[in-house]
This record gives C-alpha cells, structure tokens and sequence, in this order.
C-alpha cells in the first residue's frame, strides 16, 4: 500500500520516468528493425552498432539474465521509495527521475526479452570513442548519477 500512496504522490516525475523509459524502448526497436551495423556518426567517435547484452553495466553477470532482473527489480522498488522523503534540492529529484527512467527502459526490455524466450537481452547500440556499447536507458542512469554526485558536492559545500 505504502508503493501505491508514494506513486500517487508523485505522479509527474513517475510519468516523466515512464516516458524516458518508453522512448528508450522505442528507440531499441527502431534500431533493430533497421538492423543498424556499423553507422559511422562522427569518424572514431560515434557509431551505431547493434549489440545484445544479457548482462548489466559492461557485460557483468553475462547470461545471468533471470538474476539480473531480479536485482533490477530491487533497485526499481527503492528507487521508487526514494521518492517518499523530500529531495534536499531539484537536482537530487532529476536525478532519481533520470535512474529510474534508465531502469524502466532497461528492465522492461530485459521484461519482454525473458516472456518472449529472447535470453532477456538488453539492446546496446551507441559506441562512444573506447566505451562498451550502450543504450539510452544507460544514459539515462549515467546523467542521474552524475547529477546525484553533483547534488551531493553542492550539500557537502554548504
């Protein structure tokens, strides 16, 4: 009941979550519809190239996909519970916007990807300069975390 009454309490930023989360999962699909393989955006810098990955972050616990979305799960629900104190400023509160957006993307595709018999594989597609391919939904949880370091700087100062 407690998840129910902090969903509705906070409805706008559980709909901006959603939404990053679905325009992730549109993005998936549009790339492996047009199976993009080897884009050059900028000349050894910004490719498009499709990739799966069982795994989370850089491939740890590869072909673990069952356990890995349990675990995300977890951290989908306190996510979610993160919500029910108040944010010591707004950059702590895009933050935990921006991770949970990231998770909604990612775990709903590891979701369908388990039902429909497809190992549960996450697709990755952007391959920035030297790091590990990656999807928006990583991106998403990467700018979060960022500004969660950033809001944490800003109160350590104070």
């Amino acid at each position: 009941m407690q998840l129910l009454s902090i969903l509705k309490s906070n409805k706008i930023p559980f709909i901006i979550s959603i939404t990053l989360g679905i325009v992730d999962n549109i993005l998936k699909a549009f790339i492996r519809f047009n199976d993009y393989n080897n884009l050059v955006l900028i000349d050894n810098i910004l490719e498009i190239d499709l990739n799966y990955n069982t795994g989370i972050a850089f491939g740890i616990l590869k072909d673990r996909a069952e356990f890995t979305f349990v675990l995300s799960f977890i951290v989908l629900i306190w996510l979610i519970f993160q919500f029910k104190n108040k944010f010591t400023n707004k950059i702590e509160e895009y933050a935990f916007i921006f991770v949970l957006g990231g998770a909604f993307g990612n775990l709903g595709e590891r979701f369908i990807n388990l039902l429909n018999g497809n190992d549960g594989k996450v697709t990755d597609f952007i391959e920035l300069l030297f790091i590990p391919s990656f999807n928006l939904a990583d991106s998403f949880i990467t700018i979060g975390i960022s500004l969660l370091i950033i809001s944490e700087l800003k109160n350590f100062k104070n």
